[in-house]
């Protein structure tokens, strides 16, 4: 059962493994079985997670299902092929795509009776989620069971489990920190951190393998790659990252014309697939191209502005955010552009990104965010043009070649619209009676909304005492659980609708 893989299992691979694990553990008749009638409520599943790094290292998963095929064993309970699951994904969230199956369509609608973990950080190794998920089985009536944790519902169970997942997340941030120290270290040794090169340069180190572990004696990056005069190799990257700098620093391109001459010559792109705008801007943003590199340097948060949610679910990492100064970390690398070219392609592309987004705005724009596509519904983007000068809008997804869903709408509006509609502004302002019925009207609306938004807040308090008092019923004994649920989902309901309400009116 030691077979190694470094890829996510087939379902054939699992099939092995798992009539191996029942054979080992001599309960064929008990674990994986086929067969058996899934309509019938009377089975146990088995759950056992694991992620691509520690895969790629030690396959565990045969192991998981000896263990599961063990404790099936011992507890004396069925468990169906269709019902052993496997994820090959973070245990850091339950957003996974069997954990969802296991969790919505087997436990909350009671098809099974419980479940068997191999190990608790298969479950999760974030405290949250757990307990999360052991109160909703708690709830259902859903057993769980554990390979290396008491199974009890009881406080004394909940709590060494609490304590096991809160020992594996802290274990999991001194991993990262040791990692972090590591590369530090690497660094300060005249080395580049173990990490992936930037495009245009390759990963090197020289290593030794001693008592079964690689030791890095040194690494390094090298340009991608040189020809035999010292030049970059036309069309490999390192070629691509001089002629952007040239294109855009001394030619005076944009980034729409970089990405498109880039896919006529078929080039790819960094990560593969076509070249668009921004990956061209990435490029150009890159300091390490003039020879100077930062570790530690920023990292990725979670957007604060997106709704939280499940907190169960994966809280993405979209937004990034620079680190304080005194953990960065400068390390050299083969320089592949000048300073002064860097600095000249970055002032190009600023200077062109005014006239959108919050800075320079510089081309006046009175319709800019307010007229829409007809045919997509994306707001219209203000363009100049070069020849004569003219101020223009069209739709912002038309001239995106590298974009498979790009609008087909290629009419322009043009920027004498703004004129009129401001003749026509002009001339509404200048009549002071409108104005003053105007803020007369505005006024009442908003004395009508303050009274509605108090309304809804009454209705708020009111629905959180009455959800208040379920659960003291259903601690008491007076609602069943089934009854409990329903009467907490429709007042949760209703709290969401006066919630929506007082948005709309604000």
């Amino acid at each position: 059962m030691g077979i190694q893989i470094a890829e996510p299992i087939s379902k054939d691979h699992l099939n092995e493994y798992i009539v191996k694990a029942a054979s080992a553990a001599g309960y064929e008749n008990g674990f994986g079985i086929q067969g058996c009638d899934l309509s019938k409520p009377i089975w146990w599943a088995g759950y056992c997670r694991q992620s691509l790094d520690q895969q790629a290292q030690n396959n565990r998963l045969p192991e998981y299902l000896l263990t599961l095929a063990k404790m099936a064993k011992e507890l004396g309970v069925v468990i169906p092929r269709e019902y052993v699951f496997y994820d090959h994904e973070t245990g850091e969230h339950l957003e996974r795509h069997s954990m969802a199956y296991l969790r919505y369509e087997l436990a909350h609608k009671k098809h099974i009776l419980g479940i068997l973990f191999a190990d608790i950080r298969c479950l999760s190794r974030e405290p949250a989620p757990q307990q999360v998920f052991e109160r909703e089985c708690e709830l259902l009536g859903v057993k769980l069971m554990f390979g290396d944790a008491p199974g009890g519902m009881d406080l004394g169970s909940q709590f060494a489990r609490s304590a096991i997942t809160f020992s594996n997340k802290m274990a999991r941030l001194a991993t990262h920190r040791n990692a972090r120290a590591g590369n530090i270290g690497r660094i300060l040794k005249g080395s580049v951190p173990a990490c992936k090169a930037a495009y245009g340069y390759r990963y090197r180190r020289e290593a030794e393998i001693a008592n079964g572990r690689i030791y890095v004696k040194k690494a390094w990056w090298e340009i991608d790659e040189f020809d035999g005069d010292g030049l970059p190799v036309e069309n490999s990257p390192a070629w691509v990252v001089s002629q952007i700098f040239r294109w855009i620093g001394l030619n005076g391109r944009t980034s729409f014309w970089v990405a498109k001459r880039l896919n006529e010559m078929g080039i790819k792109a960094p990560a593969g697939g076509i070249w668009a705008p921004n990956r061209v801007c990435k490029v150009v943003h890159r300091r390490c191209y003039t020879g100077k590199n930062l570790y530690n340097s920023s990292c990725y948060v979670p957007n604060p502005n997106r709704p939280l949610g499940d907190v169960t679910a994966q809280i993405r990492r979209t937004i990034s955010r620079p680190k304080p100064k005194e953990e960065w970390v400068p390390f050299n690398v083969p320089q592949l552009v000048s300073e002064e070219l860097w600095q000249k392609a970055n002032d190009a592309l600023t200077q062109r990104g005014r006239g959108r987004g919050k800075e320079g705005q510089s081309i006046q724009a009175l319709l800019r965010n307010r007229i829409f596509c007809p045919r997509c519904g994306k707001p219209m983007v203000v363009r100049r043009d070069g020849k004569q000068n003219r101020v223009y809008y069209h739709c912002s997804r038309h001239y995106r070649p590298w974009d498979t869903n790009a609008c087909s709408y290629h009419r322009f509006v043009p920027g004498s619209w703004d004129e009129a509609v401001w003749d026509f502004i002009f001339a509404v302002l200048s009549d002071s009676s409108w104005i003053e019925n105007q803020l007369a009207i505005e006024q009442n609306k908003t004395i009508v909304a303050s009274k509605l938004i108090e309304a809804e807040q009454r209705k708020i308090t009111q629905i959180q005492t009455k959800i208040a008092k379920v659960q003291e019923g259903y601690e008491a004994g007076i609602y069943s659980t089934e009854e409990a649920k329903n009467r907490i989902a429709g007042y949760h309901k209703a709290l969401s609708g006066a919630e929506q309400e007082i948005k709309r009116l604000q």
